[in-house]
């Protein structure tokens, strides 16, 4: 790209070394030949185009990215400290670690097992705080709302189902979402029947819009002590932890 900068301001100095009577009566001629001289740089160099179309994603990437961060910046308060999102480890926790998950999410079944070796790597210096973002259909809102029902029954409850449904493949219908309660230790009766306690898909949806003031497409979705990280990219997800970690 520099390479045609400097080729065309070459031109636009050459062609402008004109007297100035003669200046005003060439300057459609000489437009002509630096849109020539340029058209035939690029037909010789096809290259720039892809470097400028390269540049072009990183500007627009690295915009949008941006626009991540400030609603961030902005909803600090909703991602942080809803006191309703289920929580694994200590408050005061050296750092805080929150996903956006979907049940359902194949991805979200990789990045579980980093959430497990994290938990067991570092104990009590790590918070996880789960954002319930039920995006792939029905079976997964019903999943979540099963999950916030049996937060109700305890920490230690929620986090055996929730490890459960998120390591299972495939579809969960109703039945599926029980078996997997029961052999958790939900009290399966009562998490039904706070299902359809109002308060639980009024979280839903407001985990949805959240989700949506920060453009979160697609699941999971990690902040990592304020480091945006889209997608089960542990490299990206342990290179953020030791920064967070290292303070």
């Amino acid at each position: 790209m520099y390479r045609l900068f400097a080729i065309v301001a070459a031109s636009i100095a050459l062609l402008g070394c004109q007297q100035p009577a003669a200046s005003a009566q060439l300057n459609d001629t000489a437009r002509d030949e630096v849109r020539e001289i340029v058209r035939d740089y690029i037909l010789e160099n096809p290259e720039i185009i892809e470097e400028a179309l390269i540049e072009l994603q990183r500007r627009a990437r690295a915009r949008e990215m941006q626009a991540v961060y400030d609603a961030v910046a902005a909803n600090s308060e909703a991602i942080f400290n809803d006191a309703r999102d289920p929580r694994l480890g200590p408050d005061d926790a050296d750092v805080v670690i929150i996903e956006f998950m979907d049940y359902k999410c194949s991805y979200c079944r990789v990045a579980a097992a980093w959430v497990e070796d994290v938990r067991e790597q570092y104990g009590d210096r790590v918070q996880i705080v789960f954002k319930e973002y039920p995006i792939l259909g029905d079976d997964s809102i019903e999943a979540a709302r099963a999950a916030l029902a049996a937060l109700r029954q305890g920490e230690e409850v929620y986090a055996a189902f929730h490890l459960a449904m998120v390591r299972s493949s495939g579809p969960l219908p109703s039945a599926r979402i029980d078996q997997l309660a029961t052999v958790s230790g939900v009290d399966v009766a009562r998490m039904r029947t706070d299902m359809d306690d109002p308060a639980i898909m009024a979280h839903i949806n407001q985990v949805h819009s959240l989700g949506r003031a920060l453009n979160v497409t697609g699941t999971p979705f990690f902040i990592v002590d304020g480091t945006v990280i889209p997608g089960a990219n542990e490299m990206a997800l342990d290179e953020a932890l030791a920064a967070a970690l290292r303070g």
